[in-house]
């Protein structure tokens, strides 16, 4: 029993002391503003991914109501 006590308690040790602030997160405007092309191609990528799927489906409705 004393050594899953220890094993446990050297476990939590570490989960326990409170580490190093996460850095690498930066708050405000950006540093590099995206160009318009750059937008551009974000906003059809995010449409695409989003929409697209959905589009296929109501585009082929009469094709998943036919009887096999």
């Amino acid at each position: 029993m004393p050594l899953v006590g220890r094993f446990s308690s050297a476990l939590l040790r570490s989960a326990v002391r409170p580490g190093p602030a996460p850095r690498g997160y930066i708050s405000g405007p950006p540093q590099h503003p995206l160009s318009t092309a750059e937008t551009v191609v974000g906003m059809v990528a995010m449409f695409v991914s989003c929409l697209g799927p959905a589009a296929w489906v109501l585009s082929h409705l009469e094709d998943y109501k036919k009887p096999e």
